[in-house]
This record gives structure tokens, sequence and C-alpha cells, in this order.
């Protein structure tokens, strides 16, 4: 604990220095014990900082929820309070307009009972509904019918859930209800609507199917279920009556706007003989009230131009024809040709049309990108290239990051489930690795294309990778990893994932580290069972053994066999050939030695640091199974005369195989396994034994 705490303030230090730190423990005199030490230190006390963080998450977490809600609900009253200021501006400036004349007087009285009432209704908006501030700052906006609705799945006519629907008197708002509420929210923004853009279909009564009417917009189509024929009726009616008020209402708009353009346009003449005409044009010049509405008559005017009055049939256009390039143009247009406009009632309408069929292409962007059943993924990242462009310059970088990404795992899913499991583990493991390693390159290739602007995705980009890869090393630990499968057969599998792996450094992602650290589990396992059949298998042939030299019957085998040796390490194994065709050692013995030095081989191959320690300890417990069978052989009474034979192969494996072993590690490793000097000790133990037999050595 101490240890631990010391280490803590170290670290805390704000003049800490990591690479002097490093130094410090690798002057030490066991370097990699002291490496082992301090990196299970800094484990335990990042493990000890993890807790403490969840501990105190966990503590404030109900706090955090109750104080979101409290802002939440704060921000609604300062909607209503918003509202009731703009409704009191409202007011004033109906009464000064009222100064005007008494014909105008009356008929802005009437104007103003007309309006009051409707902003009134919808700014109760903010009472119930969660997330429609946006519906209620369009200016000129009132409620006209709400009731509950049962929405409708339109093929199956499956019950999806309830809605809240308000018809508004340019668009039609549908609500979800909230589950928990709190308050007197009881609904959730989910869509709006334009009345324009819809269409209203009634459909008959037929089964379990009553009461029902659907609601087309592009690209989707809705059905609603009404509690009785009643509400059918005056929802059908309603809605009617709203799209055709609404455009005799545009109607209005657009020849008012049309005769004040006129009027600005066309000079009006003076004659000397109209004074009073005259005098009225001055006065009119000096109003401020004149000038407030001559202005807004000419911000209305700046967006009544031909391109953006057709503005939404045009989006509409594109987007139905899969167009999606024009439309983002279009939209980018719009939008830089907005922002140079005054604010005014007439730019808040126009922005919210504009924002409605930004939402309908982003949904449409959205299904190209989505993964379903019916989609087929195998075109590659290209495939994606052109929803994904579209979403970005549309802003939703994120939004097209994500999607990408998740495209792409589902084909790498379909990919890897589409592979047939061959014969031969190395066989399928290589098409493994070419598909999942092939479909990688490819999505790095494209991303780093797609968002090269938006360097902020590339770290989604990496913890993607990541976790791409855990699923591919599940997969390939089944086949290849598995307890039974011999390590060479391991070897040649780890060996080809880290050849593909390695190939994406090319696009800039090094995954080898990650790939080994998953890999580490699966090779001890592979490792400590391929030991436990090394010492049962020179178990076995102890047994069986006899302890005479070994007969190759020709000079030809010996050769072979002094080769293999050779290629395996062990340059002196030509001294043990006696008499052309005998080996001045066991059979035991040489089948040991072979077999040892192809499991060193194999461990070569898969070797990471972090095996180090494993691999020592299974040639520990492998040298120390074998010097049991030795002194249990020289200690045998039925091998008396052979005993001094049996000393002679304890002198091999101690000194010639345990040499070669060490020399292979330490030319992987880069330094000598001083680890494995203890053995020689065992050679000790051998010698007394033999000593008490009286086997002179």
């Amino acid at each position: 604990m101490a240890a631990t705490e010391h280490l803590r303030k170290q670290l805390a230090q704000q003049q800490f220095d990591p690479t002097k730190f490093v130094q410090e423990i690798s002057s030490s005199g066991d370097t990699y014990h002291d490496l082992l030490e301090h990196r299970l230190k800094v484990r335990n006390l990042s493990e000890e900082t993890n807790l403490a963080l969840k501990k105190n998450v966990y503590k404030n977490y109900a706090q955090f929820i109750e104080t979101a809600k409290e802002i939440s609900y704060l921000e609604s009253e300062m909607y209503q309070l918003s509202h009731i200021l703009t409704e009191q501006k409202g007011i004033m400036d109906i009464m000064l307009e009222m100064s005007f004349s008494a014909q105008d007087e009356v008929v802005d009285t009437k104007d103003t009972v007309v309006k009051e009432e409707p902003k009134k209704s919808i700014a109760s908006l903010l009472d119930k509904v969660e997330g429609c501030s946006r519906v209620t700052e369009v200016p000129g906006r009132y409620i006209i019918y709400d009731t509950d609705l049962t929405e409708l799945e339109p093929d199956s006519f499956q019950e999806i859930h309830k809605v809240h629907v308000f018809l508004l008197n340019d668009s039609l708002l549908v609500t979800t209800f909230q589950p928990n509420r709190r308050g007197p929210v009881r609904f959730k923004f989910q869509t709006l609507y334009e009345l324009d853009s819809l269409a209203v279909v009634n459909v008959r009564d037929v089964g379990p199917v009553k009461n029902a009417f659907r609601i087309l917009m592009f690209p989707d189509q809705r059905m609603f279920q009404a509690n009785g024929p009643k509400t059918k009726k005056e929802w059908l009616t309603a809605l009617e009556d709203a799209k055709k008020a609404k455009a005799a209402s545009d109607t209005r708009k657009r020849e008012l706007v049309h005769q004040s353009s006129r009027a600005s346009i066309i000079p009006k003449e003076v004659t000397p003989t109209d004074d009073v005409e005259v005098e009225q044009d001055l006065d009119e010049d000096n109003n401020p009230f004149f000038q407030e509405e001559a202005a807004d008559v000419m911000e209305s005017n700046l967006l009544k131009i031909d391109w953006l009055t057709e503005l939404p049939e045009d989006l509409d256009m594109c987007i139905a024809q899969r167009n999606f390039e024009d439309a983002v143009d279009l939209i980018i247009k719009t939008n830089d040709y907005l922002k140079e406009v005054p604010a005014c009632p007439a730019l808040k309408d126009m922005r919210a049309r504009v924002d409605h069929r930004i939402e309908l292409l982003t949904d449409v962007l959205i299904r190209e990108l989505s993964v379903s059943p019916d989609r087929s993924l195998r075109g590659g990242p290209q495939v994606t290239r052109r929803p994904v462009r579209e979403l970005i310059r549309l802003g939703r970088a994120i939004k097209a990051c994500d999607l990408f990404l998740k495209n792409r795992s589902e084909a790498i899913k379909q990919s890897i489930r589409q592979l047939r499991i061959e014969g031969a583990t190395t066989v399928y493991i290589t098409k493994l690795c070419n598909v999942f390693f092939t479909h990688m390159f490819e999505t790095g290739k494209e991303f780093r294309k797609a968002f090269a602007n938006h360097p902020g995705c590339f770290s989604a980009f990496v913890v993607w990778a990541n976790a791409e890869l855990k699923g591919y090393v599940n997969h390939f630990s089944r086949q290849a990893l598995s307890k039974q499968t011999n390590l060479s057969v391991v070897a040649e599998c780890v060996t080809i994932a880290r050849t593909y792996c390695s190939k994406l450094s090319a696009i800039g992602l090094d995954l080898s580290f990650a790939l080994n650290s998953l890999l580490v589990k699966g090779i001890r396992d592979a490792m400590y069972y391929n030991k436990d059949q090394l010492i049962e298998a020179a178990r076995h042939r102890n047994i069986e053994e006899k302890w005479y030299q070994l007969n190759l019957r020709n000079p030809s085998s010996a050769n072979v066999l002094v080769q293999e040796m050779v290629n395996c390490g062990i340059l002196m194994f030509p001294n043990f050939v006696v008499n052309g065709c005998f080996i001045d050692l066991s059979s035991s013995m040489v089948a040991f030695t072979k077999l040892l030095l192809a499991f060193i081989n194999d461990v070569m191959k898969l070797y990471t640091p972090e095996i180090f320690p494993d691999l020592i300890d299974i040639i520990k417990d492998v040298f120390s199974n074998h010097v049991q069978l030795l002194e249990g052989a020289v200690t045998n009474e039925k091998f008396v005369e052979e005993r001094q034979f049996i000393i002679k192969n304890a002198d091999f494996l101690f000194s010639t195989l345990l040499d070669t072993v060490g020399g292979k590690i330490k030319e992987k490793v880069g330094r000598s396994p001083r680890e494995l000097e203890v053995l020689k000790e065992e050679r000790k133990k051998i010698s007394k034994k033999a000593e008490q037999v009286g086997v002179l050595i």
C-alpha cells in the first residue's frame, strides 16, 4: 500500500517527466521484473482510480437527472415568457396601427380579436409539448383542431403506438406521449408536415380497420385511426378546410405583395394643384409607422423571388428523383441567401419550410446508409460515398460517420457469414483474414477520402476499427486457437493474421499491437496444452526406453537425422554419430529433442513480450519432468549396465539442448534468458542419484 501511495503521489506531480521515470526503472538491475512490478502497480492504481470515478458518478447520477429535468422545465417557462412578451408587442403594434383612420380602426379591431386568440392557442403548446419551440416561433400560426389518434402500420394495419395530433392553420404537428411525464408536459414533438405538401385519403372500414385515414406526404405515408366515426369526420373536414384556407391565404399574400411592388416601382404623378395629396405624401414620408410597413413589404419582396418561391416544390422533385446533389446545392444556395435577409415574420416562415425539406432529405440519405435485410452490401464502401458526401455538405458529418461505420460493420459480418468452413484450418483462416482485412483496408481508404476535412471523426474510426478487430479475433480464436489445436497450426494461422494486419499500415492504421494483445490468451492456452502433450509423450517413451544407442540401420538415415538436427539448431550433432549408422543417444532423447525444438520454433513465431514469462515456465516444467525421468532411470536396477549411458544423455540435455534453446530465445528476444540458468542446478540431482548407486561421473 505504501508503494502504491508513493507511486500515486509521484504520478500526480505537475512536473512529472515520464521519460525520466522510465529511464530510472530501466537502469535498475533486473529490468524485466522491475517493469512487470511497475506495470502491476500502475494497473492497480488505474483500477482504483476508475472505481473511485464510478462511485462518484453513481453517487451524483440521480442529481444529474433531476438537474437536467429542472433545466428543461425552466427552458419551457422561458419560452412561455418570450411568447408572452411577443404577444404584448403584437398587441401594442396593433393599437398603434388603429390610429390611422376610423375605418382602419374597425378593421384592425377585428384583426386583433382574430389574431389574439390564435397566439394564445399556439403558445399553449409550450405547456403541453416538449421540443416544440421552433413550431411556436412562426408568426400567425395557431391551432385549429387536436385529438388523440392511433397510428397503424400502412401495410399490415398493426397498431404502432398512440399519438396526439395538432392541426395548425399551415401544418400538421404529430406528437407522442411522454412515458414518464412530470408536470404539465404530456407530449413529445415527433414531426411537422406542411399542409400544402400532404394529401388526405379516406380509408374504408374493412375488418379490424375502422375509422382510419391516410396522410400522404413525400416520400412516406402514415395511417391514423380515430376513436370513432365522429372524430374521423371532424378530422377529414378540418384538414380539407385548413388546406383550402391556407391556399386562399397564400394567394392573397401574393396579390398584396405584387400590388405593393408595383406601387413602389410606378412613380406617383404630382400636380401643383394637388396640395392636399402632396401633404399626405409628405406625411407618409415622415410617418415612422408607414416606413416600418414599407420596410416589411420590402423584406417580404426579398423572399418572393421566383426561384425561392418555387424552392419547396423543386426540393420535393429532387428528392423524389433521388437527385441528392442538386437538392443539397439548392439548400446551400438558399441558406446563403437567407443570411442576407433581415429578420422578419416572412423569413421565419420560409426558414421553417426549408428546414422541413432539409429534414426530409436527411431522412432519405440516412435510409440510404441504413442496413436492412433486403439491401445488398456487396458493392463495397464506394456505394455509400454519395449519401455520405451529401450528409457532410448538410452539416451532418457526425451522423454520416456513425452510419457509414455501422454500414461497413454489417458488410463485414455478412461477408464472414458467407465463408464456408474448410477441412484445413489454415485454408479457412487465410480466407477469413483476406475478407476481414480487405474490408478494413477499403473502409479506411474511403473514410480518409470522405472525412478528410473532418479530423475529429478519425478518432471514431479508430474506436470502430478496434471494436471490429475484437469481433474478428473472437471468430479467429474459435477456429485457430482451440486448446486441442497443434501449436504448429496455431503458429501458421497467427502468422497469416499478422501478415494481413500489417498491410493496414499503408492507410495509416496500425492494429498489430491490438491484434497481439487480443491473441495473447489464446496463444497461452495453446502453449500450455502442447506443453502437456510434450510431457506426456516423453513419459510414454521413457516407459519403453531400453537405454542403448539409437540404431538407424544405414548411414543415409543417419545423415537425414543429422541434417534435421542441424537445421533445428544443434550444429554439434554430427559428433554423436558412431560407426556411420549409430547415434550415441537414446531414442527417447532424440525424439524429445526434436519435439522440444519444434515447440520452441513455433513459439518463436508466436512470440510477443507478454508470453515470455509463460515460455520460461514451460521450459522449466519440461526440463524438470525429464530430469525426473532420468533420475528414475539411473536408480532403476534394470539398467545397471546402462547407467553410464544415461549420464551421457543427461549431459546432452543440459549442455547441448539447453544451450540451443537459450540461443533461439536470445536470437528472438535480444537478450540471454538468464532465467534458464537455474535449470543447470537440476544436473546435480542426477549426479547425486548416480553417486548413490555407485556410478562414477
